[in-house]
């Protein structure tokens, strides 16, 4: 039996982040193998973190704002492709703020909305980079959270 299976006590949500980069693209396939092989959906959450300095100028902030609701569609695009040949349930959002934060706030609210029995786990891709693994990358930023279990795809 793998960690992920649940043996129909649990529902299985995995909650993933993703920017579209190849971190992000493994661990998102990562999920979905995850899915193939126990039932469960897909929470893939993408946010969206604005630069402290744009707060300086308001027409800075409308124009990230804009940028960040086409990225958003050109990822969900993406995702939608990735899992297009397979029979994964998945949902897309968008979220603005602290990268972990919104992740961990991702999965309360999954769990809040499936109820008790609900297994979250939260996937994010390894940092391709060795020091990142120590200091403030988001992988490590959500582990220190100590909410849910992490998987991180290396």
């Amino acid at each position: 039996m793998s960690s992920f299976e649940t043996n129909g006590q649990n529902h299985l949500v995995l909650v993933v982040g993703y920017d579209g980069t190849e971190p992000a693209d493994r661990a998102l396939q990562a999920a979905a193998d995850i899915l193939e092989r126990s039932p469960g959906r897909l929470e893939v959450v993408f946010v969206a973190h604005m630069p402290g300095s744009a707060g300086f100028a308001p027409q800075a902030i409308t124009a990230f704002n804009e940028g960040f609701d086409s990225e958003a569609q050109d990822l969900k695009s993406q995702v939608e492709e990735a899992l297009a040949s397979t029979e994964v349930k998945w949902h897309f959002q968008r979220r603005n703020g602290d990268i972990a934060s919104e992740l961990v706030t991702a999965g309360e609210e999954q769990l809040a909305g499936e109820g008790p029995d609900t297994r979250v786990v939260l996937v994010v891709g390894g940092s391709a980079h060795k020091i990142d693994r120590y200091l403030n990358s988001t992988p490590t930023r959500v582990i220190r959270h100590d909410r849910f279990e992490v998987h991180v795809v290396p």
